[in-house]
C-alpha cells in the first residue's frame, strides 16, 4: 500500500473521530425539554396525615326569613302580658262617650252617626241627649235622626213623651213622620193599662184637634189609633 493511501485513510478516521467527538459533547435537546416540563416536586420534611388532622364542623347560621323578627333569646324569652279584657260596661261608656264627644263636629254626617250612636246604647243618659237634640237642634236631619233613635227606647219617660209629641208639629216633614212612627212603636210595645200608653194614646188624639196641623200628619195620626183600636193589646 503506498504511502499516499495510507494518509488519505488516517486524514479519514481522524476527521470521522473528531465529528463523532462533537455530537457527543452536545445536550440532548428532548431530554432538556422534558426536564423543563417535569419540575420536581418538593417533599416536605413533616408530612402531616390527613388522618391526623381533626375537622371543626362549619357553624350553621340560619338566616330569618324576609320580614320576620328573629329572637333575641330563645331560652329567656318571656310571654307578652295579656291585658285585662274590657267589660262590656266599660266598652259601652267608651262609645257613648265618643258618640258625644262626636257631637260637637263641624261635619253634619259626623253628627249624624254620633246621634244613630247614642241610639245603639239605649240609657237614661242617651235617652236625655237625644231629646234634647230633637227639642233644640236647627238641623232638621239632626232632629228627625234624634226621632229615629228614640225609637231604640223600651220605656221612655214622660218628657220624652212630651219631645216627640211636639216634634208632630215640626216645619220638616221627615221629622214629623218620624216622630210619629217612634210613638207608634211605644203603642205597640206597651199594655194599654199603663200610664205611658195612656199618654201617648190621648196625646195623639189632642193633636188632632190641633188648628193648623198639617193634612198629611193629620191622617196619618187618624190611621195609628184606629190601628190601635183594632189590634188586641200586647
Amino acid at each position: 500500500m503506498s504511502i499516499t493511501r495510507i494518509l488519505i485513510i488516517t486524514l479519514l478516521v481522524s476527521t470521522g473521530l473528531v465529528i463523532y467527538g462533537l455530537f457527543s459533547a452536545e445536550p440532548d435537546s428532548s431530554d432538556e425539554e422534558t426536564s423543563r416540563e417535569k419540575p420536581t416536586t418538593p417533599v416536605s420534611s413533616n408530612p402531616v396525615s390527613p388522618s391526623s388532622t381533626p375537622l371543626t364542623p362549619p357553624v350553621s347560621t340560619v338566616m330569618p326569613a324576609e320580614g320576620s323578627t328573629a329572637p333575641a333569646s330563645v331560652g329567656n324569652e318571656q310571654p307578652p302580658a295579656s291585658e285585662p279584657e274590657q267589660s262590656e260596661e266599660d266598652l259601652e261608656k267608651e262609645q257613648v262617650a265618643a258618640a258625644i264627644a262626636q257631637l260637637n263636629s263641624t261635619k253634619n254626617e259626623e253628627r249624624i252617626e254620633a246621634v244613630e250612636q247614642l241610639g245603639a246604647y239605649p240609657s237614661p243618659e242617651t235617652e236625655t241627649i237625644l231629646a234634647n237634640l230633637l227639642a233644640t237642634e236647627s238641623n232638621p236631619e239632626l232632629r228627625n235622626a234624634a226621632a229615629l233613635s228614640l225609637g231604640s227606647l223600651d220605656t221612655p219617660t214622660a218628657a220624652t213623651i212630651n219631645v216627640l209629641m211636639a216634634a208632630l208639629e215640626d216645619q220638616n216633614e221627615d221629622v214629623r213622620f218620624s216622630a210619629l212612627s217612634t210613638l207608634e212603636d211605644f203603642l205597640l210595645g206597651q199594655e194599654e193599662d199603663t200610664s205611658g200608653y195612656r199618654q201617648i194614646r190621648d196625646g195623639l188624639k189632642a193633636k188632632l184637634a190641633v188648628r193648623g196641623l198639617p193634612a198629611d200628619i193629620h191622617d196619618s195620626i187618624t190611621e195609628v189609633l184606629r190601628d190601635q183600636q183594632s189590634q188586641p193589646a200586647p
